[in-house]
């Protein structure tokens, strides 16, 4: 229905155009009294207006197909050119009808024939119509070329944030089931101690809830958050755990990407033997110099743990996703030490 109406408006635009241009004729024109009487009926006036929405409709057909096969064009340059020369045939067939039509209304003898002045100017009007043509052409072209540079980037932004978000959910799963198991146990032997450790976990998950919406976080949030996740793991493996925290309050406005303490302190709890009788101090710190954050433990690795290293690829991954930068790992005999970046929003 739209449609329709679209080409109503379109015809009413062309006959409009044509009223005005007969009018134009009858009243500037220079034309013979005998010329002003055959252009002065019904029959001329309709062959006018049916001369102008042929030249119109024809002119805007070919917009609307150039439109429609673009990408082929751009794609297979043989279609292009093809197109370019079925356009040319198409716009000087009109030009000559309608210079035939105006021709049998001045009752012109062999009105089809064309001769040097109308062919000449054919000629002209038709090279003015392809410059049209071309620049529209063109114009769609770049159009064209702006869309599909802007869908390019909301797919890679939209792409970026997917992967982002499987990676910021990949935390492990057995925490869960540890610290349920762990709430079992407290509820049957110190309920009161119960009810601190349940809130601490809803703490935890609604920090990772929150997470999942941002990229980027405060250090001041993440130290906070992580100082929640310690708890947990005390109650479940006793007071052996310890941040040493050496981040000076100035820099807690500082960013970095959601959960990243999480995912090294994790590591660190993971892959080291850590009980009441060998302890395990974390060490976190910022290089100002070099705008990093230092995470560091001494190295107890356990017997039977098989590392696969998921948990720093997929830290540096996010932190590629991100900005495009990465994560430094240093090993030696007895420290290990990630190094991260801090971020700009």
């Amino acid at each position: 229905m739209r449609q329709k109406f679209n080409y109503l408006f379109i015809g009413l635009l062309f006959s409009g155009l044509a009223f005005f241009s007969y009018l134009f004729l009858l009243l500037y024109s220079d034309f013979t009294p005998q010329h002003l009487e055959v252009l002065i009926s019904f029959k001329s006036f309709i062959l006018i207006l049916a001369a102008f929405n042929l030249v119109g409709f024809g002119v805007l057909m070919i917009h609307n197909w150039q439109k429609r096969s673009f990408q082929f064009l751009v794609k297979r340059k043989e279609r292009l050119i093809i197109d370019c020369i079925l356009t040319a045939i198409i716009l000087f067939l009109m030009n000559y009808l309608v210079l035939s039509i105006v021709k049998a209304i001045f009752e012109v003898p062999a009105p089809f024939t064309l001769k040097g002045s109308g062919l000449r100017m054919i000629a002209l009007v038709w090279l003015v119509e392809m410059v049209i043509t071309n620049l529209t052409l063109t114009i769609n072209f770049y159009r064209q070329l702006v869309l599909l540079h802007e869908r390019t980037e909301q797919v890679e932004e939209n792409s970026i944030k997917a992967q982002y978000a499987a990676l910021q959910n990949q935390l492990n799963p057995h925490f869960l089931f540890n610290s349920l198991n762990t709430l079992i146990s407290e509820i049957e032997y110190a309920p009161k101690n119960a009810i601190l450790f349940t809130q601490r976990l809803s703490d935890v998950y609604r920090y990772i809830l929150q997470s999942q919406q941002q990229r980027l976080v405060t250090i001041e949030s993440e130290l906070s958050f992580i100082d929640s996740y310690i708890f947990l793991h005390k109650v479940r493996l006793g007071d052996c755990i310890r941040i040493e925290n050496r981040i000076e309050a100035d820099n807690y406005d500082l960013k970095l990407p959601s959960l990243t303490l999480q995912l090294l302190v994790e590591n660190v709890i993971k892959h080291n033997i850590i009980n009441m009788d060998m302890p395990m101090n974390i060490l976190i710190d910022y290089d100002s110099e070099n705008g990093r954050i230092l995470v560091t433990n001494k190295i107890r690795i356990k017997p039977n743990v098989v590392s696969t290293g998921m948990g720093l690829k997929n830290l540096s991954a996010r932190y590629l996703l991100i900005c495009n930068q990465d994560i430094t790992i240093e090993n030696n005999t007895n420290y290990f030490t990630v190094k991260i970046p801090v971020l700009n929003e």
